[in-house]
């Protein structure tokens, strides 16, 4: 076992590039021992004087949860803080997107971020203390045109930590979301038109604009230090809260959406939409 005496032991998924990545070297540079994870090691792009060890996990996989759990635990004997990064977003709209890339939005970004606090948690509420710590998004709080899949795995996400942390708190566990808006990570470029997609299909031209629009956003987003930061903030803080909603767009959005009745709320949803098949080059609906 190695000695970890006076450190905290940090587990974070998805570590490959973005927020992940960002994470491990700031909790590593306060002092902690960092694991990071992702599936491909090859992947990583950590300096040697990072101090961070570097784990194969695919959050997808039972047993990849499982080994790598049982073996952070078996090499420092417990897991101060499990940050959930890993996620994908792919887009398409909810007529036509094909199933398997809609469970794969889901096997990811939801049951592998809860199948991670399932497998740490037992630890955690021996030991009387822990953080799980959750990368969502503000896309959580709206269901946009073309991105339903991730905006409801994000929103399905959330539900199930918000249950989860009133479980685990009296066992000393803290359990929060972060909900960022565009920030300048790889995820953008990781994103691909859906395969089956044509010219003739019916949201072609909705799917492309948003497609563009979605990396757009993320070329010209924040700053992502300023979500590491929050996240190593949170993981001190004594008494963190559930939701954190983090970059200027993100809190407009919340702003904009609080004490609207569902009829205004539906109204705003329905003119976003529009203006999105109008700008994408189709008509779409009538207003």
């Amino acid at each position: 076992m190695s000695d970890t005496a006076g450190q905290r032991v940090i587990l974070i998924t998805g570590c490959s590039s973005g927020f992940g990545a960002l994470c491990a070297r700031e909790f590593a540079h306060a002092g902690d021992q960092v694991v990071a994870t992702m599936r491909n090691p090859a992947q990583q792009t950590f300096a040697a004087d990072d101090a961070i060890e570097v784990r194969a996990l695919d959050v997808t996989d039972a047993d990849s949860i499982r080994h790598c759990v049982e073996g952070v635990l078996r090499d420092y004997g417990h897991i101060d803080v499990l940050i959930n990064n890993a996620g994908i977003h792919l887009l398409g709209a909810m007529e036509d997107m094909a199933e398997l890339e809609f469970r794969r939005v889901f096997e990811t970004n939801f049951f592998g971020a809860i199948n991670m606090a399932r497998a740490v948690l037992p630890g955690m509420r021996e030991r009387g203390q822990g953080r799980i710590i959750s990368v969502s998004s503000i896309g959580s709080l709206v269901g946009r045109v073309i991105d339903g899949a991730y905006c409801a795995s994000k929103a399905a996400l959330e539900t199930a930590l918000e249950a989860m942390k009133y479980e685990v708190e009296r066992f000393g566990v803290q359990v929060s979301v972060v909900c960022p808006s565009a920030f300048q990570t790889q995820i953008g470029h990781k994103m691909v038109m859906p395969k089956a997609e044509s010219a003739e299909a019916p949201y072609h031209e909705l799917l492309a604009f948003r497609f563009d629009k979605v990396r757009e956003a993320v070329a010209e987003g924040e700053d992502p230090q300023v979500v590491a930061s929050l996240i190593r903030q949170i993981a001190s803080d004594e008494n963190p809260r559930f939701r954190y909603i983090v970059g200027s767009k993100a809190a407009l959005m919340q702003q904009t959406l609080n004490g609207l009745t569902d009829a205004e709320r539906q109204a705003l949803i329905r003119k976003l939409a529009i203006i999105d098949w109008w700008v994408s080059g189709d008509p779409g609906p009538t207003p």
